[in-house]
């Protein structure tokens, strides 16, 4: 099923698979998420739980013993239901079966939350323990903007702008499954902007920044300064992503709790770079925010 929220003269529509967002329209009737190609990449804004990235030979270890997991988790292809719906939210929720059982060994619900604000949206997750352990875990999102956003404007013409000047490291990832080890982008060393350029993920896949000073990311046009903020601060990494080679007209821009994994690290799910761990009846709260700039 999908459902429409609108208020403040714009809208966001979500799937129940996935709690996905696949839709936000602005106040001037613009779309902002990518719309989706299945012969590109068919996603919008996916969610990516209980992993990010992928795991080494598609299995995880939780106490010693071997669990199927594909990458980014199996979220995205769940259903959700509707808990609540507001005047400027929908508030959507799944659980734990034996089907997640057998990938994952923890009971669980997650929440996802998506909010309505006058100048742009936020996506919420809450991560609920309902086991007897600890409960490591690894989430995030995958929102898809489209890129470019003004007319005859082009991909290359639009920037990231970052609120701190960087160290310009990323996770080397070139096939988009294991981290071979890290480098430095030259353009972003010591600087705030980092110029679009297809090139970029024709030859690395994904841009992984694992240790940013920043905490917000302008998406915008380098003439008009016009386009998005992108605000992640409950988030340890941001992924920067568009299909290699297919130079469509979107940027993904990933905040993420967890990371691909990497030759030689530990086997266990619970020593994975990144993850966190929430005890037994509770649940931990992250938000990713989006806000116009016009």
């Amino acid at each position: 099923m999908d459902y429409t929220l609108s208020c403040y003269h714009s809208s966001l529509s979500v799937h129940t698979t996935g709690a996905e967002l696949y839709s936000y329209i602005d106040t001037h009737g613009q779309e902002r998420i990518w719309q989706g190609n299945p012969t590109i990449w068919p996603g919008h804004a996916p969610v990516l739980f209980p992993i990010v990235g992928a795991p080494i030979n598609n299995h995880i270890y939780v106490e010693g013993l071997a669990y199927p997991i594909h990458k980014h988790g199996f979220m995205m292809q769940r259903e959700f239901f509707l808990v609540e719906q507001g005047e400027n939210f929908l508030h959507f929720a799944s659980s734990s079966d034996e089907e997640t059982l057998r990938s994952y060994p923890f009971a669980f619900s997650l929440h996802i939350l998506h909010y309505l604000h006058p100048n742009g949206f936020s996506t919420e997750f809450r991560i609920q323990n309902k086991d007897t352990r600890p409960m490591p875990y690894c989430i995030g999102g995958h929102p898809g903007f489209c890129c470019p956003m003004e007319p005859n404007a082009s991909f290359e013409d639009y920037l990231l702008r970052f609120e701190k000047p960087e160290n310009g490291e990323i996770a080397v990832c070139p096939d988009g499954e294991l981290i071979q080890g890290y480098e430095i982008l030259p353009i972003l060393e010591n600087r705030c902007e980092l110029p679009l350029q297809y090139d970029y993920f024709d030859k690395k896949d994904a841009l992984i920044f694992t240790s940013l000073a920043s905490r917000q990311v302008d998406l915008i046009h380098k003439k008009s300064n016009k386009g998005i903020r992108f605000c992640f601060n409950d988030f340890d990494i941001l992924g920067v992503w568009t299909k290699p080679g297919a130079h469509a007209n979107y940027l993904c821009l990933e905040p993420w709790i967890g990371l691909n994994a990497s030759k030689g690290e530990s086997s266990n799910f619970e020593e994975k770079p990144f993850v966190r761990t929430v005890l037994p009846g509770k649940q931990e709260y992250v938000r990713f925010s989006v806000f116009l700039l016009e």
